[in-house]
Protein backbone atom coordinates (compact mmCIF):
# COMPACT_ATOMS: atom_id res chain seq x y z
CA UNK A 1 0.00 0.00 0.00
CA UNK A 2 1.15 3.81 -0.93
CA UNK A 3 1.43 6.47 1.43
CA UNK A 4 -1.13 8.07 -0.75
CA UNK A 5 -3.60 5.37 -0.26
CA UNK A 6 -3.64 5.82 3.38
CA UNK A 7 -7.10 6.99 5.21
CA UNK A 8 -5.93 6.84 8.76
CA UNK A 9 -2.69 6.40 10.91
CA UNK A 10 -3.36 4.63 13.80
CA UNK A 11 -0.75 6.06 16.19
CA UNK A 12 0.08 3.96 19.50
CA UNK A 13 2.81 4.96 22.67
CA UNK A 14 4.01 2.05 24.16
CA UNK A 15 5.52 1.33 27.58
CA UNK A 16 5.23 -2.25 28.69
CA UNK A 17 2.62 -4.10 29.03
CA UNK A 18 3.34 -6.23 26.19
CA UNK A 19 0.37 -8.65 26.59
CA UNK A 20 -2.22 -5.57 26.17
CA UNK A 21 -0.59 -4.39 23.56
CA UNK A 22 -0.32 -7.76 21.61
CA UNK A 23 -4.24 -7.82 22.07
CA UNK A 24 -4.85 -4.14 21.18
CA UNK A 25 -3.30 -5.04 17.74
CA UNK A 26 -4.97 -8.23 17.06
CA UNK A 27 -8.55 -6.06 17.86
CA UNK A 28 -7.52 -3.39 15.29
CA UNK A 29 -6.96 -6.19 12.89
CA UNK A 30 -9.91 -8.25 13.04
CA UNK A 31 -12.04 -4.80 13.32
CA UNK A 32 -10.09 -2.85 10.15
CA UNK A 33 -8.45 -5.34 7.98
CA UNK A 34 -10.67 -5.12 4.71
CA UNK A 35 -12.65 -2.22 5.92
CA UNK A 36 -10.30 0.98 5.43
CA UNK A 37 -7.08 1.89 4.36
CA UNK A 38 -4.88 2.90 7.53
CA UNK A 39 -1.29 2.04 8.55
CA UNK A 40 -0.18 1.42 12.52
CA UNK A 41 2.76 3.36 13.89
CA UNK A 42 4.01 2.41 17.40
CA UNK A 43 6.28 4.44 19.56
CA UNK A 44 7.92 2.55 22.09
CA UNK A 45 9.03 4.66 24.55
CA UNK A 46 12.06 2.27 25.84
CA UNK A 47 9.94 -0.42 26.93
CA UNK A 48 11.99 -2.71 30.11
CA UNK A 49 10.11 -6.04 29.06
CA UNK A 50 9.88 -8.15 26.34
CA UNK A 51 8.02 -5.15 24.11
CA UNK A 52 11.13 -4.23 21.67
CA UNK A 53 11.64 -7.89 20.52
CA UNK A 54 8.13 -8.65 20.02
CA UNK A 55 7.67 -5.06 17.57
CA UNK A 56 10.91 -6.07 15.73
CA UNK A 57 9.16 -9.59 15.18
CA UNK A 58 5.91 -7.14 13.32
CA UNK A 59 5.84 -7.19 9.46
CA UNK A 60 5.76 -3.89 7.37
CA UNK A 61 2.05 -2.92 7.77
CA UNK A 62 3.48 -2.08 11.66
CA UNK A 63 5.88 0.87 11.19
CA UNK A 64 8.17 1.18 14.81
CA UNK A 65 9.61 3.89 16.41
CA UNK A 66 12.23 3.09 19.51
CA UNK A 67 12.92 5.45 22.04
CA UNK A 68 16.37 5.08 24.26
CA UNK A 69 14.92 6.97 26.88
CA UNK A 70 10.83 7.44 28.49
CA UNK A 71 9.49 10.05 26.59
CA UNK A 72 5.95 10.29 27.67
CA UNK A 73 2.55 10.30 25.53
CA UNK A 74 2.66 13.72 23.97
CA UNK A 75 6.40 13.44 22.92
CA UNK A 76 5.79 9.95 21.54
CA UNK A 77 2.45 11.41 19.69
CA UNK A 78 3.66 14.72 18.43
CA UNK A 79 6.53 12.14 16.63
CA UNK A 80 4.61 9.47 15.29
CA UNK A 81 1.72 12.29 14.23
CA UNK A 82 4.51 14.08 12.10
CA UNK A 83 5.55 11.03 10.55
CA UNK A 84 2.07 9.82 9.68
CA UNK A 85 0.71 9.77 5.87
CA UNK A 86 -3.22 9.28 6.88
CA UNK A 87 -5.50 12.12 6.48
CA UNK A 88 -6.60 11.29 10.06
CA UNK A 89 -5.30 10.88 13.36
CA UNK A 90 -6.75 7.87 15.65
CA UNK A 91 -4.66 8.39 18.78
CA UNK A 92 -4.62 4.78 20.71
CA UNK A 93 -3.46 3.68 24.00
CA UNK A 94 -1.91 0.30 23.86
CA UNK A 95 -4.71 -0.83 26.46
CA UNK A 96 -7.56 -0.58 24.97
CA UNK A 97 -9.19 -2.79 23.16
CA UNK A 98 -11.85 -1.84 19.82
CA UNK A 99 -14.51 -3.71 18.80
CA UNK A 100 -17.10 -3.84 16.20
CA UNK A 101 -17.57 -0.86 14.31
CA UNK A 102 -15.75 1.58 15.87
CA UNK A 103 -14.05 3.33 13.59
CA UNK A 104 -16.21 4.08 10.51
CA UNK A 105 -19.00 6.07 12.78
CA UNK A 106 -16.10 8.32 14.06
CA UNK A 107 -14.53 9.21 10.55
CA UNK A 108 -18.58 9.93 9.67
CA UNK A 109 -18.18 12.65 12.07
CA UNK A 110 -15.99 14.66 9.85
CA UNK A 111 -18.03 14.45 6.76
CA UNK A 112 -21.18 15.38 8.87
CA UNK A 113 -20.64 18.10 10.76
CA UNK A 114 -18.58 21.10 9.75
CA UNK A 115 -15.73 22.37 11.98
CA UNK A 116 -14.98 19.13 13.82
CA UNK A 117 -12.05 19.37 16.30
CA UNK A 118 -11.73 15.95 18.26
CA UNK A 119 -13.46 12.96 17.88
CA UNK A 120 -14.14 10.38 21.07
CA UNK A 121 -16.12 7.72 21.84
CA UNK A 122 -17.55 5.14 24.71
CA UNK A 123 -15.17 3.72 26.52
CA UNK A 124 -16.35 0.73 29.09
CA UNK A 125 -13.54 -0.73 31.85
CA UNK A 126 -12.59 -3.99 30.45
CA UNK A 127 -13.99 -7.03 32.30
CA UNK A 128 -16.94 -4.95 34.38
CA UNK A 129 -19.99 -3.38 33.15
CA UNK A 130 -19.40 0.23 34.28
CA UNK A 131 -18.41 2.91 31.88
CA UNK A 132 -15.76 5.01 32.30
CA UNK A 133 -15.77 7.77 29.67
CA UNK A 134 -18.81 9.12 27.68
CA UNK A 135 -16.95 12.85 26.90
CA UNK A 136 -15.83 15.08 29.47
CA UNK A 137 -17.39 17.50 31.40
CA UNK A 138 -15.82 20.87 34.02
CA UNK A 139 -16.81 20.93 37.16
CA UNK A 140 -18.10 24.46 39.12
CA UNK A 141 -14.48 25.03 39.74
CA UNK A 142 -13.22 24.13 36.33
CA UNK A 143 -11.70 20.70 36.84
CA UNK A 144 -12.34 18.09 34.03
CA UNK A 145 -14.16 14.92 34.96
CA UNK A 146 -15.09 11.72 32.61
CA UNK A 147 -19.07 12.30 32.23
CA UNK A 148 -20.68 8.71 33.11
CA UNK A 149 -17.69 7.32 35.00
CA UNK A 150 -18.79 4.64 37.24
CA UNK A 151 -22.12 4.01 35.21
CA UNK A 152 -23.96 1.05 34.51
CA UNK A 153 -26.08 1.95 31.93
CA UNK A 154 -25.01 4.07 28.74
CA UNK A 155 -26.96 7.51 27.53
CA UNK A 156 -27.19 8.77 24.55
CA UNK A 157 -27.05 5.46 22.09
CA UNK A 158 -27.33 6.00 18.39
CA UNK A 159 -26.68 9.32 19.19
CA UNK A 160 -23.31 11.91 18.29
CA UNK A 161 -23.37 14.34 20.73
CA UNK A 162 -20.61 17.91 21.21
CA UNK A 163 -19.02 18.02 24.48
CA UNK A 164 -16.26 20.07 25.80
CA UNK A 165 -13.07 17.41 25.36
CA UNK A 166 -12.49 13.84 25.02
CA UNK A 167 -9.86 11.45 26.50
CA UNK A 168 -6.85 10.76 24.02
CA UNK A 169 -6.73 6.72 24.81
CA UNK A 170 -8.83 6.44 21.86
CA UNK A 171 -9.81 9.58 19.49
CA UNK A 172 -9.37 10.65 16.14
CA UNK A 173 -9.06 14.12 14.03
CA UNK A 174 -7.52 15.50 10.90
CA UNK A 175 -3.91 15.49 10.88
CA UNK A 176 -3.13 18.73 9.07
CA UNK A 177 -5.00 20.25 12.20
CA UNK A 178 -3.71 18.60 14.43
CA UNK A 179 -0.15 19.59 13.64
CA UNK A 180 -1.05 23.57 12.58
CA UNK A 181 -2.11 23.73 16.34
CA UNK A 182 1.12 22.38 17.70
CA UNK A 183 -0.17 18.98 18.94
CA UNK A 184 -0.34 17.94 22.24
CA UNK A 185 1.51 20.53 24.67
CA UNK A 186 4.71 18.67 25.82
CA UNK A 187 4.76 20.56 29.06
CA UNK A 188 2.00 18.35 30.26
CA UNK A 189 3.74 14.40 31.17
CA UNK A 190 1.07 11.60 30.94
CA UNK A 191 -2.47 13.66 31.87
CA UNK A 192 -4.37 16.58 30.40
CA UNK A 193 -3.02 16.76 27.21
CA UNK A 194 -5.74 16.02 25.77
CA UNK A 195 -8.21 18.23 27.44
CA UNK A 196 -5.65 21.10 26.87
CA UNK A 197 -5.46 20.32 23.34
CA UNK A 198 -9.71 19.67 23.00
CA UNK A 199 -9.68 23.49 24.61
CA UNK A 200 -7.05 24.69 21.77
CA UNK A 201 -9.59 23.12 19.31
CA UNK A 202 -12.30 25.50 20.39
CA UNK A 203 -10.49 28.44 20.98
CA UNK A 204 -9.93 27.54 17.05
CA UNK A 205 -13.68 27.68 16.14
CA UNK A 206 -13.77 23.33 16.23
CA UNK A 207 -16.03 21.39 18.41
CA UNK A 208 -15.34 18.11 20.13
CA UNK A 209 -17.88 15.27 20.07
CA UNK A 210 -18.16 11.72 20.50
CA UNK A 211 -20.02 8.95 18.87
CA UNK A 212 -21.57 6.77 21.97
CA UNK A 213 -22.43 3.95 19.30
CA UNK A 214 -18.65 3.19 19.05
CA UNK A 215 -17.29 1.34 21.69
CA UNK A 216 -14.25 0.12 23.22
CA UNK A 217 -12.94 -0.93 26.13
CA UNK A 218 -10.13 0.19 28.24
CA UNK A 219 -8.14 -1.19 30.94
CA UNK A 220 -6.96 2.33 32.10
CA UNK A 221 -3.95 2.88 33.84
CA UNK A 222 -1.72 0.19 33.09
CA UNK A 223 0.92 1.47 32.13
CA UNK A 224 3.84 2.01 34.83
CA UNK A 225 4.03 5.77 36.30
CA UNK A 226 1.12 6.90 34.54
CA UNK A 227 -0.56 8.67 37.72
CA UNK A 228 3.05 10.01 38.59
CA UNK A 229 2.01 13.96 37.35
CA UNK A 230 -1.75 13.68 37.72
CA UNK A 231 -1.24 16.61 40.14
CA UNK A 232 1.47 18.94 38.73
CA UNK A 233 -0.75 17.97 35.50
CA UNK A 234 -3.84 19.65 36.81
CA UNK A 235 -2.25 22.50 37.97
CA UNK A 236 -0.86 23.66 34.86
CA UNK A 237 -3.92 23.11 32.92
CA UNK A 238 -6.14 25.20 35.61
CA UNK A 239 -3.45 27.49 35.47
CA UNK A 240 -3.58 28.31 31.95
CA UNK A 241 -7.58 27.79 31.22
CA UNK A 242 -9.61 27.92 34.63
CA UNK A 243 -10.97 31.21 34.34
CA UNK A 244 -12.13 30.50 30.85
CA UNK A 245 -13.24 26.76 31.41
CA UNK A 246 -15.40 28.70 34.81
CA UNK A 247 -16.47 31.72 32.40
CA UNK A 248 -17.93 28.66 30.05
CA UNK A 249 -17.27 24.93 29.73
CA UNK A 250 -18.27 24.87 33.26
CA UNK A 251 -21.96 26.77 32.71
CA UNK A 252 -22.83 25.03 29.94
CA UNK A 253 -21.77 21.56 31.56
CA UNK A 254 -23.24 22.13 34.96
CA UNK A 255 -26.15 19.70 34.41
CA UNK A 256 -23.85 16.83 33.06
CA UNK A 257 -21.57 17.15 35.38
CA UNK A 258 -24.01 17.35 38.66
CA UNK A 259 -25.65 14.10 37.33
CA UNK A 260 -22.17 12.29 36.82
CA UNK A 261 -20.76 13.43 40.39
CA UNK A 262 -24.28 12.22 41.90
CA UNK A 263 -24.42 9.45 40.75
CA UNK A 264 -20.54 8.91 42.00
CA UNK A 265 -21.82 9.78 45.14
CA UNK A 266 -24.55 6.72 45.20
CA UNK A 267 -21.82 4.27 44.05
CA UNK A 268 -18.65 5.32 45.44
CA UNK A 269 -19.66 7.42 48.50
CA UNK A 270 -16.40 7.31 50.08
CA UNK A 271 -14.52 9.47 46.96
CA UNK A 272 -16.89 12.74 46.92
CA UNK A 273 -16.74 16.02 48.71
CA UNK A 274 -20.18 16.22 50.66
CA UNK A 275 -20.64 19.99 49.76
CA UNK A 276 -19.78 19.74 46.32
CA UNK A 277 -22.68 16.47 45.84
CA UNK A 278 -24.76 18.46 47.50
CA UNK A 279 -24.28 21.40 44.80
CA UNK A 280 -24.74 18.89 42.38
CA UNK A 281 -28.03 18.18 43.64
CA UNK A 282 -29.06 21.52 43.93
CA UNK A 283 -28.39 21.85 40.37
CA UNK A 284 -30.03 19.24 39.18
CA UNK A 285 -33.13 19.85 41.03
CA UNK A 286 -32.65 23.27 39.46
CA UNK A 287 -32.25 25.27 42.86
CA UNK A 288 -28.91 26.57 41.77
CA UNK A 289 -27.94 27.83 37.93
CA UNK A 290 -24.13 28.73 37.33
CA UNK A 291 -23.80 32.58 36.11
CA UNK A 292 -24.95 32.53 32.22
CA UNK A 293 -22.04 32.07 29.77
CA UNK A 294 -20.41 35.48 29.41
CA UNK A 295 -20.04 37.32 26.06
Amino acid sequence: MTKDCIEVSLVISVYGQLEHTKRCLLEIDKTLKGEISYEVLIVDDASKDGTPKFLRSLDSRYRIFYNETNKGFAKNNNFAAKQAHGKYLCFLNNDVFVQGNWLLPMLEVFKTYEKVGMVGNVQQLTNSRRYDHMGVVFTPQGNPRHYGQGFFHRPFKGKVKQWSAVTAACCITVKENFLAIGGFDEVFVNGCEDVDLCLRMTEKGLDNYVVHDSLVFHVKGASEGRKTFNDKNTQILLDRWQGLIISNQSVSDQYRHAWTYFYRGIVKPWSINVSKWIEAILILVRLKKLPSIKS
